[in-house]
């Protein structure tokens, strides 16, 4: 079925809140398109999206499940052009995709979610950002038919949230509101007195010679001034205060959602995303503490003076209001354009960002590789391409502000021009005349504060949208019942489990695993790199669901265990764990509510760190971490060790624990360990004979799969996978 979209009525478009959220963002405006509305989460959700973004397979497996007819195609641009059912979603740029709605033999029109917007592109230039190899004019495209299963499906609202979910965080604030509103009326009316005034000054003080009059008249304005500026004063003040507290209310609603999501939340997303949500809040407390009042005493203001300017002439009144128009108009015309810009120079100055940092930590290798000329080049090219967007900014906005104030002058001569004209007529007298350029004077401000509050608005508008989608995904475990973990460790059992990162084409990392921990003993995991020893972990530890089989607790199924009380039991080293910027102790204490000094003291001594921690310039009290004292990675594991000891947990694991510690270190701390494992369920990964060789049983994993099982000496004599990992450190021939 050929589609071709209909110039009368507006092609939906929708912005990616998340630099890898085009793919999904294309669904959602083709879904729209053909009548269903879904939120950006719900799409995302099918897409399997991770930080590497959306894949061509993951997203023709989220349009299968949409009620969509899908097929992915490498087609010449005659084709496409020809033949090509529309709307479609093409590959641009090798790392985007973005929608095609229209094409002709002279342009492209697109719905690109990322920095465009709604755009009309040259052939030339879209077969150029479209074609897989240059000069090939060939490019991938993902075309899409609906099914009766598709309209079959109901819509889901999208509560996406809008500048009226920020009513209860004010309401919060109803005692400070008032006086803000008493302050913003006085000081319209101080508006409406000042141009009265200024013609009784003119009219009766000078024209008729009352100096007493005069005086009185200009003590006046002296006390609207100094009123004024008092509450001006006094509304800042309460509005920062304001601004302040909801902006903190919110970031801290933010921060307890994320610390409610799931790991595969951040797993699957960049961190400056998150990042950016954080910093949000900022622009939501400027939009408070600045933005809405100035709105709102903008609006009081037109609406008074222009009532007061309609007073004196209703012809003058039309000038300014067409003036005003014409000039709101041509400012507004190059919104999308500044825009557009406004978001590439955030681009680049990002990755400047980023290339900076990485300069500042990689220096150690980038003098190691001789990388310095290379960095520098990236980083010189990165200048080049914001001098060009700063120059492309400043011409627009030549071009923009001087258009402009041509317009307001015009304007305003006009009206000086008409004004002077009603005097010589004898219609408003010469004080009349000022009053009325004061007027306009006045007025031109609240005008260009209004073209300026749309744009803040949209801006702050999409932050709360940002800021809704976290607040919209589903906190970990929501339908798990709080039941406590017994504090004597159980079997742990994995039946038939299978486990893959991202959608259904993606390969299998583990493939029925069936496997049986003993409670009370240790186990260990052996095999290759990338052979899923710590997927498997992390899977126990409920970072991740499994996609097929299943994991039970005794005889409870995992999915029934809490994952915050589960991790409560748990204690755990990981291979790239992290030590806090924080003070030995505290780096020790995290997680524990009881903090117990000389128990500090016993943990450290048996991870072989208490005569260095005594030894550091303040002790325990000696901040480490990426900016404190600095830790070897040998250092850094017996500190995780300690902290793991500390907690004396049910059930222990540990990946790759000891692998950067010396062979004296190792010794001892694995028989202190071996002591501080009776009891407890172990499950350790590792690649060191040392460290496996006493366990209860050894589990060898090749490729995700389980292909051995035993204890040390019954895997030796097997001479299978186990014996050729570790026939090295045997010293055995070959």
């Amino acid at each position: 079925m050929f589609h071709l979209f209909s110039s009368g009525r507006k092609f939906p478009f929708y912005k990616q809140p998340d630099a890898m959220d085009c793919g999904p963002v294309c669904l959602k405006i083709i879904t729209e398109y053909y009548g269903k509305i879904f939120p950006v989460a719900y799409f995302r959700k099918l897409c399997s999206i991770g930080k590497q973004g959306t894949t061509m397979a993951s997203m023709i497996e989220a349009a299968g499940l949409l009620g969509f007819k899908t097929l992915a195609a490498e087609l010449p641009y005659e084709q496409l052009v020809s033949k090509a059912p529309l709307p479609c979603i093409l590959h641009w740029e090798k790392e985007h995709y973005v929608v095609l709605y229209r094409i002709t033999d002279k342009y492209a029109y697109l719905s690109d979610p990322g920095l465009s917007g709604k755009v009309k592109v040259p052939a030339a230039d879209f077969i150029r950002s479209w074609q897989i190899k240059e000069g090939s004019q060939t490019g991938r495209v993902l075309l899409l038919e609906t099914t009766p299963a598709f309209h079959e499906k109901q819509s889901i609202a999208d509560n996406s949230a809008s500048l009226w979910s920020l009513l209860p965080y004010l309401r919060l604030h109803r005692k400070s509101l008032i006086p803000v509103g008493i302050s913003l009326l006085l000081a319209s009316g101080f508006s409406l007195v000042i141009p009265l005034l200024t013609q009784l000054i003119v009219d009766k003080g000078i024209h008729g010679k009352n100096t007493n009059l005069l005086f009185l008249i200009c003590i006046g304005q002296l006390m609207l001034f100094s009123g004024r500026m008092l509450m001006d004063f006094l509304r800042a003040r309460l509005l920062f205060r304001l601004g302040a507290r909801t902006s903190i209310i919110l970031l801290k609603e933010f921060l307890a959602k994320l610390m409610q999501l799931p790991f595969s939340f951040f797993d699957n997303r960049q961190a400056g995303d998150n990042m950016q949500r954080v910093n949000d809040n900022q622009r939501v407390e400027e939009f408070l503490t600045n933005s809405l009042i100035s709105f709102i005493l903008s609006a009081i203001t037109l609406v008074v003076l222009g009532g007061v300017l309609c007073y004196y002439n209703w012809q003058i009144f039309l000038i300014f209001i067409i003036g005003a128009v014409v000039s709101v108009t041509w400012s507004n015309s190059f919104k999308q354009k500044r825009k557009i810009i406004d978001q590439k120079k955030f681009k680049v100055l990002s990755a400047n960002q980023q290339l900076l940092l990485e300069i500042f930590y990689a220096m150690q290798e980038i003098k190691l590789t001789g990388s310095e000329n290379e960095k520098q080049h990236i980083w010189e090219n990165l200048q080049d391409q914001s001098y060009e967007l700063k120059l492309e900014a400043l011409q627009l906005d030549q071009l923009m502000q001087g258009i402009g104030y041509f317009i307001n002058e015009v304007k305003n001569v006009l009206i000086t021009y008409a004004a002077a004209m009603l005097v010589i007529h004898d219609q408003v007298t010469l004080g009349g005349m000022l009053a009325i350029t004061y007027i306009c004077g006045q007025l031109n401000t609240p005008v260009t504060q209004l073209v300026e509050f749309a744009r803040v608005s949209q801006n702050t508008r999409f932050s709360l949208q940002r800021m809704a989608e976290v607040h919209q995904e589903a906190v970990e475990d929501f339908e798990v019942a709080y039941q406590p973990v017994s504090a004597v460790p159980e079997d742990i059992n994995l039946s038939q489990v299978s486990f893959q990162y991202g959608n259904s084409q993606a390969p299998f990392v583990l493939k029925n695993v069936d496997l049986f921990i003993p409670a009370g003993k240790v186990t260990a995991i052996v095999g290759m790199s990338g052979s899923g020893k710590t997927t498997l972990i992390k899977l126990l530890l409920k970072f991740y669901q499994v996609s097929k089989g299943s994991i039970t607790i005794g005889d409870r199924s995992v999915d029934q265990v809490h994952a915050k009380q589960w991790r409560a039991a748990c204690g755990v080293v990981m291979q790239d764990g992290y030590v806090f910027m924080d003070t030995i102790a505290n780096n020790i204490f995290a997680g524990s509510a009881v903090k117990d000094e000389q128990r500090l003291h016993e943990v450290s001594r048996l991870a072989n760190m208490h005569d260095f921690f005594m030894s550091m310039p303040f002790g325990y009290a000696t901040v480490v971490g990426k900016d404190g004292y600095g830790l070897s990675e040998g250092q850094k594991q017996r500190l995780l060790i300690a902290r793991l000891i500390y907690r004396n947990p049910a059930y222990i694991f540990l990946d790759e624990a000891t692998n950067s510690l010396d062979a004296h270190n190792e010794l001892s701390i694995v028989n202190n360990l071996n002591h501080f494992f009776t009891g407890k369920t172990v499950l350790i990964v590792a690649h060191r004979l040392s460290t496996v060789k006493n366990a209860d049983q050894i589990v060898v994993l090749h490729q995700g799969v389980l292909v051995e099982k035993g204890t040390h000496q019954e895997l030796i004599e097997l001479k299978g996978n186990y014996y050729k990992l570790i026939k090295n450190q045997l010293e055995l021939s070959k």
